[in-house]
């Protein structure tokens, strides 16, 4: 067993949330055989405790919560994955790992496909807003599409901004669904804010059931829910009418303060998906799990790492694509290497002009389908990481047995099993009472029931 002894609690329990293996609060009590190896600095343990990986100089909790809750700026790596490695390869010279790793049975890693809907129409909104769109028209010398974006504000052409149908026909084609976070009341720009960044339009009660019906998740894109508690409940109430499911958010702007998970949470908000960059792409958590802010009881964030804006807009990165694909492709090499999940933010429009980078969005899709990813909802991503939290790792070993409980196990449908991580030379292995597959330096089991019984070679 591993013995963890430090005065934050939160901090232990959602760093072996993402680290998800067995584990206890150090006993001093215990006799010292009872630890494989123990966790904390050196100073709190008796030179007689054994194994100890000492964070004295190097404090792990401390680094992945304020990762978690304040942030990196500009931070293009998983830097808790990262530390959470080092410890686990520590851990290994002791004791036989298991763990919960983020990654769904049969699939590589996660992809969470969410929408903006900041705008619906053309003519919806302002002469200033159109001529900010036909003005990056000519800077692109694209003047036939600025003449179409003048002509539909009089209502003479077609609608070039209001995408849902081409939105469900690009994502059927795909195979996969995603997320719709719409403004919940028009007009209304937020407490200080100007009038301009207002939403204009009203909820579309039959637009919301069509897309709920076809498989989409419908939330909320919150524009006081992040500093006010009375409109962070009407905001949710608005959403709620129509859908009657959990409501997730995600803040226009990306808006948020040191209370926003606070509010959130008070008002029955299921997950947030607003911490991210507006003008670059990466990890601002630094990770690629969903996980529990400091001071909650439920709310859930899934963080956001790629915003079409901050690849392509000025004055953020604006990158041509070659360029905008080195960059996405190192964030997905990173899926690959530790699992967890890449949240992508594609707004409604962003398939029109003057954005049009549809293409761009199919090619990252295709790219996570190809690699094996789980691409999904977000809806969907916070469910499966719920499943993952609610389980409590136990490892027994006796007669060359390994005996592994998974208490508060359960499975959803629609939602893919998780899999079981044993860290033993799978040549050392000779049964598991379970499918499986090996891998290196470990076996992955999958996870269907709430024990599961590994036989080892006698030599182990």
């Amino acid at each position: 067993m591993i013995g963890v002894r430090y005065p934050d609690e939160y901090a232990v329990k959602e760093t072996f949330q993402l680290l998800k293996i067995p584990w206890e609060w150090y006993d001093p009590s215990k006799d010292c055989d009872d630890y494989e190896v123990l966790i904390g600095k050196k100073e709190d343990f008796s030179s007689k405790d054994g194994n100890l990986i000492d964070i004295s100089k190097d404090d792990i909790f401390k680094k992945v919560t304020d990762l978690l809750n304040c942030g990196k700026p500009h931070n293009s790596a998983p830097l808790c994955e990262k530390y959470l490695n080092e410890l686990k390869n520590k851990l290994k010279q002791f004791t036989t790992l298991v763990e919960i790793p983020p990654i769904p049975w049969d699939y590589s890693y996660i992809v969470a496909l969410t929408h903006d809907v900041d705008v619906t129409s053309v003519r919806e909104r302002s002469w200033l807003s159109i001529g900010y769109a036909i003005y990056n028209c000519i800077l692109d010398l694209n003047f036939v599409d600025g003449a179409r974006i003048f002509l539909a504000k009089f209502g003479l052409l077609k609608d070039p901004w209001n995408k849902f149908e081409e939105w469900i026909k690009i994502e059927s084609e795909l195979g996969v669904r995603s997320t719709f976070y719409f403004i919940p009341f028009k007009d209304i720009p937020g407490i200080d804010s100007p009038k301009i960044i207002a939403g204009k339009y009203e909820l579309d009660k039959d637009l919301i059931n069509r897309l709920i019906k076809d498989g989409f998740e419908v939330g909320v894109h919150g524009i006081d829910n992040w500093r006010d508690q009375k409109r962070a409940r009407e905001e949710f109430k608005k959403l709620s009418e129509f859908t009657n499911l959990d409501v997730g958010n995600r803040t226009h702007f990306l808006l948020r303060n040191e209370d926003t998970w606070k509010i959130l949470d008070a008002c029955g908000y299921m997950y947030d998906s607003t911490f991210g960059y507006n003008d670059d792409v990466g990890f601002r958590a630094g990770t690629l799990q969903v996980y529990k802010p400091k001071e909650v009881e439920n709310l859930l964030e899934l963080p956001l790492h790629i915003q079409d804006g901050a690849l392509f807009m000025r004055p953020c990165l604006k990158l041509p694509e070659d360029e905008a694909k080195d960059r996405c492709d190192e964030i997905f090499d990173f899926a690959n290497e530790f699992g967890g999940v890449i949240t992508l933010l594609w707004h409604q429009m962003s398939l029109a002009v003057p954005h049009d980078w549809g293409n761009f969005y199919r090619y990252l899709v295709r790219k996570a389908s190809k690699e094996g990813a789980w691409v999904t909802r977000a809806v969907d991503v916070v469910k499966w990481f719920e499943v993952r939290r609610n389980v409590r790792l136990d490892c027994t070993e006796k007669d060359n047995k390994l005996r592994i409980r998974l208490d508060g196990f359960k499975i959803l449908e629609d939602i893919p099993a998780m899999r079981l991580r044993i860290y033993v030379d799978p040549e050392k292995i000779r049964g598991v009472d379970g499918k499986y597959i090996a891998k290196g330096d470990h076996v992955d089991v999958m996870c269907d029931k709430g024990e599961i019984m590994v036989a080892l070679d006698e030599s182990f």
